[in-house]
């Protein structure tokens, strides 16, 4: 991306912020950006028209009029009130819409960044405001990744979340054992494509992470652990310990009893 990673600085933000009354807000010309994520039901003026709002989110930019109100009661929304340094060519390059609705039925990107910056705010070491904008960074990537409607759309994108969940999958399970092929036919595509998309997406092939994911287990286990290195070549997805001691001598530089002796001393 030319315009590189966002820096943002958050005014203020809401996590899961209920209101028992009813919430209208008509307002223009606040100088920093509002985000605005609508977990129940409401209604907006864009363009003149009233479009309804359950599951979506707006940014409105700075200076833009704001004209939005709940639809039923209880109501519930997150925000995030910021300014951008740089941050225009962030959101640009993702293909962020500026006041224009975009459907998220899930909101667990929304749940692990606000969430964050809520429990950080208020904080005063000197990385909590870095630590917060890249939590920030983090939630309009996601959101790029995962609105259809939005950004430049590829192939990728399109299996981003089945991508996302299968890179998870390597690294917190790799005593699975699993191969390009089982992962592939889990979501529908041949092997090469799997192999195509994963590389394009996260800058690194399958295979790599698999083997990563592997050698971060035995490497867990064998610094954490008494556990015999061919049990540690099971939990790490080696089904021949013979392999797995090859292959860590040549990516550690030493034996798998090398390294245990190195992490105590």
């Amino acid at each position: 991306m030319q315009g590189g990673v966002g820096t943002f600085h958050v005014i203020q933000c809401g996590y899961r912020f209920l209101h028992r009354e009813p919430l209208r807000i008509d307002r223009s010309g606040l100088p920093f950006y509002v985000f605005v994520y609508f977990r129940a039901k409401a209604e907006a003026e864009l363009d003149g028209k009233t479009v309804p709002l359950h599951s979506h989110w707006i940014l409105f930019p700075p200076g833009s009029t704001q004209h939005y109100r709940s639809a039923c009661l209880p109501y519930e929304d997150d925000w995030v009130h910021f300014t951008a340094s740089h941050g225009e060519d962030f959101l640009r390059d993702l293909g962020i819409p500026l006041s224009r609705p975009v459907l998220l039925p899930d909101p667990s990107p929304i749940d692990r960044a606000i969430l964050s910056m809520q429990n950080l705010q208020g904080q005063k070491a000197a990385w909590i405001d870095p630590l917060i904008s890249s939590y920030l960074s983090c939630l309009f990537y996601d959101l790029s990744k995962l609105s259809p409607s939005i950004g430049v759309q590829t192939s990728a994108h399109r299996y981003y979340p089945e991508l996302s969940q299968l890179r998870t999958e390597l690294f917190s399970n790799p005593s699975a054992g699993t191969t390009v092929e089982a992962l592939a036919a889990r979501i529908g595509l041949s092997g090469s494509y799997l192999q195509a998309l994963y590389k394009t997406e996260f800058g690194v092939s399958i295979g790599e992470d698999i083997i990563r994911g592997r050698l971060d287990r035995a490497k867990y286990l064998l610094a954490n652990s008494e556990t015999p290195v061919a049990s540690v070549a099971e939990a790490s997805g080696y089904r021949c310990e013979a392999h797995f001691m090859r292959q860590f001598k040549r990516l550690t530089g030493m034996t798998p009893g090398e390294y245990r002796r190195s992490t105590r001393i």
